[in-house]
């Protein structure tokens, strides 16, 4: 931080007024160094560091730790002792809470799911690194298994050793007997309407996908309105719970969300190509005669 204080922010200020007249080489060099600095600091003390990231912890212990951190800090007496005991009951609930079955990415292209064994299994053969490392520290799980296509002559049985993907529709069952079904649009969902326990579609258009007692159906519009999601599913996988990151009434920094075209149901943007230029040979007959007359044209 020292670095950034002295190096980073005011050098990066001072170059960029000075850019107008073309005098900030100096002045950004400075803060590259600093910015170097600043790297390489970070990385010495990541490398000496333990990992930091817990995963998912629960609520009676994030309500403890916090009393736990308010005594600590809020008070300058004796009376600092007293958060002891709401931090040692913190951390033995730490990990007092239940992990979800299935994990959605805001995006609504990757699905993971507990197959039990400590493995999580996803439905793209290459997902998100960064995604992933969040679901395993979520999970506590190190092994991720990728899907497979099984499809032989129409034949498919969802199997609980991970996703079977094909023509856009991955499928896989869940301990509990639950079938989890990923799609890429209506059309294919439509086909797991009889037979899925919950269905995840990467289309922010579609609506009443399953006529008769729908399953549980996520779509993308709900996941650029609410973020990612995580979902519990019954021991008996008959019922499911969904919880979002987000949910409404908007915080400010979240209120751009909505104004997103897939939170809005409506498809991807696709620009439009400039229309070639023509060189064609239109032909034609003139009046009276009957040969044909050919004419060059050439436009935009």
């Amino acid at each position: 931080m020292p670095s950034v204080s002295l190096l980073v922010m005011p050098f990066g200020v001072l170059g960029s007024l000075a850019m107008p007249l073309g005098l900030d080489a100096p002045f950004f060099y400075v803060m590259g160094k600093g910015l170097t600095i600043m790297i390489a600091v970070s990385q010495w003390i990541s490398e000496r560091s333990p990992i930091d990231g817990i995963g998912l912890i629960s609520l009676q212990s994030l309500i403890l730790l916090t009393i736990a951190l308010v005594v600590a800090t809020m008070t300058t007496t004796w009376l600092r002792i007293l958060a002891v005991p709401f931090a040692l009951a913190g951390l033995f609930t730490l990990t007092d809470v239940r992990t979800p079955d299935v994990l959605v990415s805001e995006d609504g292209r990757l699905v993971g799911v507990a197959i039990g064994g400590e493995e999580l299994a996803v439905n793209r053969p290459r997902p998100n690194a960064f995604t992933i490392e969040d679901w395993k520290r979520a999970l506590r799980t190190e092994k991720i298994v990728g899907p497979i296509d099984s499809m032989k002559a129409g034949n498919r049985t969802p199997s609980a050793s991970g996703f079977d993907c094909h023509d856009g529709l991955c499928i896989a069952e869940h301990g509990s007997g639950a079938i989890i079904v990923h799609a890429v649009n209506r059309n294919i969902a439509r086909q797991a309407c009889d037979y899925a326990s919950l269905i995840v579609i990467d289309d922010a258009t579609v609506k009443n996908v399953c006529a008769a007692d729908p399953p549980l159906i996520v779509t993308k519009r709900e996941l650029a309105k609410f973020g990612s999601a995580a979902i519990y599913l019954s021991p008996e996988g008959q019922k499911a719970e969904i919880r979002f990151a987000l949910s409404e009434p908007y915080r400010p920094w979240h209120m751009q969300r909505q104004f997103s075209r897939e939170a809005r149901g409506k498809p991807p943007y696709k620009q439009k190509q400039a229309p070639a230029k023509k060189n064609a040979q239109t032909r034609y007959r003139t009046p009276g005669s009957q040969q044909a007359t050919t004419k060059h044209m050439t436009g935009d």
